[in-house]
């Protein structure tokens, strides 16, 4: 893994493809960091348990520093309830492994150091790094306490652009994820802490922003643009609205995938909402509903 006085992270996996969606063709690495070292907000996504996504994230924060842009770089990682200790920890000269700890990143839920290339490379290059999430603890049994007492985020919150359609297909996702074992009674609440998570994040990144913008690090489904933070970052009338910000989605395709016909439409079905598809290979995971089937 990388650490904080290492020059460069690793380089991404040979095979690892960028798909320009709007473009429709593939793009060289150097086409990707022009196009994000343009934009102001700039959102990586990722599948929490591929290395390649973290290294490959890092190489990107690496490459915007080398251009001489200096975002802040926000993370899902860590809750907001700790971005003082970790803005400390980063002034007082922490390692990667320092900052961690003094973020109280949550290790053995976000499978550290899995994440550990990313906040060395931000660290190596001078990037700001700041929490982005809501605690979980307040999205369970606090959340509309928190509301009332942030009204930045609730009106951010209530001026987003938000249909059915996209209110359906977060609750099916959500449902999905959760192996179908959900009962009907919770899933609102979900879809709700769903959202709050995407408006912080996107108030995160307004608020953190430098003279160079913002980066944000996240799952797919917070980077997607379609339905994600990116909605409520762009919400009309507010901070942020005209703003323009670049989505790219971190997603896995194997050598029978990418012999579908139709290739990468078939990817892009798969992970709407995105500027960018990094396509990498995947990696061998269990059955996350397996163990839950009845």
């Amino acid at each position: 893994m990388l650490t904080a006085c290492s020059s460069a992270p690793p380089s991404p996996p040979p095979d690892a493809r960028i798909y320009d969606v709007h473009a429709q063709r593939f793009v060289t690495e150097a086409a990707l960091v022009a196009d994000l070292a343009s934009a102001r907000y700039r959102l990586l996504g990722e599948i929490h348990d591929d290395p390649a996504h973290h290294v490959i994230r890092a190489r990107l924060l690496s490459e915007l520093a080398r251009r001489g842009a200096h975002p802040a770089v926000v993370m899902e990682q860590f809750d907001l309830d700790h971005d003082e200790a970790l803005r400390g920890a980063q002034h007082a000269g922490a390692d990667a492994g320092q900052v961690a700890a003094g973020g109280a990143l949550d290790r053995k839920g976000w499978q550290w150091p899995l994440h550990e290339p990313i906040v060395a490379a931000a660290l190596a290059s001078g990037l700001p790094l700041r929490a982005g999430n809501v605690p979980r603890r307040v999205l369970m049994n606090d959340l509309d306490a928190m509301l009332e007492s942030h009204p930045a985020l609730r009106t951010r919150l209530h001026a987003a652009r938000w249909t059915d359609v996209q209110a359906r297909g977060l609750q099916a996702d959500i449902v999905e994820s959760h192996c179908g074992m959900l009962p009907d009674s919770v899933v609102p609440r979900l879809v709700l802490a769903q959202r709050v998570r995407d408006a912080a994040m996107a108030q995160a990144l307004i608020d953190d922003a430098t003279s160079d913008g913002a980066v944000l690090i996240a799952g797919n489904e917070h980077a997607r643009a379609d339905r994600g933070v990116p909605i409520y970052l762009h919400a009309p009338g507010l901070p942020g609205a005209s703003a323009r910000s670049v989505s790219v989605g971190f997603v896995e395709a194997g050598a029978g995938d990418q012999r579908v016909p139709g290739f990468p439409g078939s990817v892009i079905t798969q992970y709407p909402g995105f500027d960018y598809l990094w396509i990498t290979p995947p990696v061998a995971r269990d059955d996350p509903c397996h163990r839950r089937a009845p």
